[in-house]
């Protein structure tokens, strides 16, 4: 089940009702309540990639709920610009963290996977032994592909050593290039 819709629906309900709280006496206990809110919103930015919206609605949550406790005079500096100048210091501080979470989250998405097919695509794959032919121009058989050992086919025969490139992998099988490859030979050593 997906929490996003819920998330988004207390969010919603909550900046519809923040004006209705700093209107009513008790609004030092709502700006302390409003700044945990937008901690929290914040929290959750961190925790899960929903790309900076639930962070920018914390931080601005965040302001609105300080910004409370400015005019009520609860923060250092009272009911002045020092008090301004603090929010305002933590609102940058804040806005910081998120621009840095999301970029986190954005280049997370460009790695490249280290790992499962596209990783094995155009690998070098090399016969553990002779395949043999199932069906009329479709020959099977196990490879080894950097440590592992998986099962192959190819169209053409293999013979035990062969080298072959990987062109698909469909399951856990491989599908091999028609044309062997040479395998790679070491780099020459430097050392005399």
């Amino acid at each position: 089940m997906n929490p996003a819709p819920r998330i988004m629906t207390l969010l919603c309900l909550s900046l519809v009702a923040l004006p209705a709280w700093a209107a009513t006496p008790m609004a030092v206990e709502d700006g302390i309540l409003i700044v945990m809110l937008g901690l929290v919103l914040i929290a959750i930015e961190a925790i899960t990639p929903t790309f900076g919206v639930v962070g920018l609605l914390g931080l601005l949550v965040f302001v609105i709920g300080a910004s409370m406790m400015v005019n009520a005079g609860l923060l250092p500096g009272g009911d002045s610009m020092l008090g301004m100048a603090m929010v305002i210091g933590a609102a940058l501080l804040l806005g910081g963290f998120l621009l840095w979470v999301v970029m986190r989250f954005l280049r997370f998405r460009r790695i490249t996977p280290m790992g499962g097919r596209e990783e094995v695509i155009g690998a070098v794959a090399e016969a553990t032994r002779h395949f043999t032919e199932h069906h009329q121009g479709d020959y099977h058989g196990y490879v080894h592909v950097r440590g592992e050992r998986w099962q192959a086919r190819s169209t053409t025969p293999v013979a035990e050593g062969e080298h072959r490139r990987i062109s698909e992998v469909h399951g856990l099988v491989l599908i091999l290039e028609r044309e062997a490859v040479l395998p790679a030979s070491p780099a020459p050593s430097t050392n005399k």
